[in-house]
């Protein structure tokens, strides 16, 4: 399984909790984790073709 499949999979695991379970850690874990998704399913600077 790839790295943002498996970050996918945590963030949607981590958002179905409810929201009075969840603490500030969690909420700032849970933003760090859909950025650093993002940062990876992004195609590297080369094989955007410009």
């Amino acid at each position: 399984m790839s790295s943002p499949k498996l970050l996918a999979v945590i963030v949607v695991w981590r958002l179905r909790r409810r929201t009075e379970v969840r603490s500030r850690f969690d909420e700032k874990l849970t933003v760090i984790i859909v950025l650093t998704l993002g940062v990876l399913s992004q195609p590297p600077w080369r094989a955007r073709g410009s």
